[in-house]
């Protein structure tokens, strides 16, 4: 079950899940909440940048769909380097967003619960952006490592 929402060649489609987990992490005490929303706006971001660099390097149609604790960039294969490329845009944008934040003064930090929210919005791009790197498939950095194997 799912809300769309068409935006020319980019469908964004949440799953009805998703607003109800929102609704219940705004309930708990703290900046929780503002943390999940963190995590979802990262991931969200990353998502849209698979899409838009698809759409960009010729792909007729992109669809990001996302569940209340992960997201789906949904493009088809190029086979070619574009589909590196493509698998590589994302944890690129939240490479340069980790910089930007550390720019602002945000650091890395394992204690996110307590963490100033510069810090976990910080770590939460940072983290991203190296764990997607990995060459390991079904990840983006596996992706790569697949498509541009698979050109040679």
């Amino acid at each position: 079950m799912w809300i769309g929402v068409p935006l020319g060649r980019l469908g964004l489609r949440f799953h009805l899940a998703l607003p109800v987990a929102v609704g219940a992490f705004c309930m708990l005490s703290g900046d929780l909440w503002v943390r999940y929303l963190l995590l979802l706006s990262t991931l969200l971001v990353h998502e849209l940048t698979h899409a838009l660099a698809a759409l960009g390097l010729g792909h007729g149609r992109a669809v990001v769909s996302m569940w209340p604790h992960f997201g789906r960039a949904d493009v088809e294969l190029f086979g070619d380097r574009r589909t590196a490329l493509v698998a590589l845009s994302a944890p690129a944008v939240n490479l340069v967003c980790a910089g930007a934040l550390f720019l602002a003064g945000g650091r890395p930090t394992l204690v996110l619960g307590a963490a100033p929210l510069l810090d976990f919005a910080h770590t939460a791009h940072l983290a991203f952006g190296l764990v997607n790197l990995l060459p390991i498939p079904p990840i983006d950095g596996g992706r790569a490592l697949v498509a541009l194997r698979n050109r040679v």
